[in-house]
């Protein structure tokens, strides 16, 4: 199936690089499209014929992308199911990001911005002479390359008023990318922070039972050694 996999990927790259016409294009097509169908019957039968269906899919949830994208049949060789922990880990660990000092909020305000921004452009530009930015995609692409601060220079605002929301949109992605590496880093430093502090509490943990074995110890020692030595008065003479 990985073959498949690695099959079907080379097949579509002739397929759309390809400039040839007549029955060569579409034999290619037919066979990108039946060797994707193969990988899908192979995992329909596997969900068939398996015992445990709900167990099953529990353990194989990135199998129906790996079936969508046959590229990453390729995962076979290390096993569905190790592919599945690790990209679970992955997923998780993004939403962890996310959610770290509120980064998911910031971001959705940013686009919220990036949004607004591409809409006071686009009113700004559309009819304004010498504009290059007529319409709502236009000025989405234009919104995204200035916030992110990478400014292509194909789309640029012309009028005062967009000129405006382009400073705007500059000081928005300056604070954005600051905003967006020091979460990131401060993330990992919290995590190493908080595996440190759970294995100083293990070690704690640890050294407080060794302790109480020891005074557990110490005392069964003063018992013995107390019961086993005679009364004063028995080593006195008559």
């Amino acid at each position: 199936m990985a073959a498949i996999g690695v099959a079907w990927t080379v097949v579509g790259v002739i397929v759309l690089t390809s400039n040839s016409s007549g029955i060569a294009p579409k034999a290619l097509v037919a066979t990108l499209f039946v060797l994707w169908l193969v990988v899908v019957v192979e995992c329909l039968f596997r969900y068939i014929v398996v015992p445990d269906r709900k167990g099953y899919f529990s353990s194989r949830r990135i199998e129906p992308i790996m079936v969508a994208i046959p590229l990453l049949q390729l995962g076979r060789v290390a096993g569905v199911e190790k592919v599945n922990v690790v990209a679970g880990e992955g997923v998780e660990r993004f939403l962890s990001i996310l959610r770290h000092r509120g980064l998911f909020r910031v971001l959705l305000a940013a686009l919220g911005l990036v949004i607004i921004g591409a809409l006071l452009v686009m009113l700004f530009e559309r009819q304004a002479a010498g504009s290059n930015i007529h319409n709502f995609p236009d000025a989405i692409w234009w919104a995204v390359v200035t916030v992110t601060t990478v400014g292509y220079g194909d789309r640029y605002p012309v009028t005062e008023g967009g000129r405006a929301v382009a400073v705007i949109l500059m000081f928005i992605g300056i604070g954005l990318i600051g905003t967006l590496t020091a979460t990131v880093a401060s993330f990992f430093v919290q995590e190493h922070t908080d595996a440190n502090k759970e294995q100083l509490r293990a070690a704690h943990e640890d050294l407080g039972a060794q302790l109480t074995e020891i005074d557990a110890r110490l005392a069964r020692i003063e018992t013995a050694v107390g019961g086993s030595a005679p009364p004063p008065e028995a080593t006195g003479t008559s």
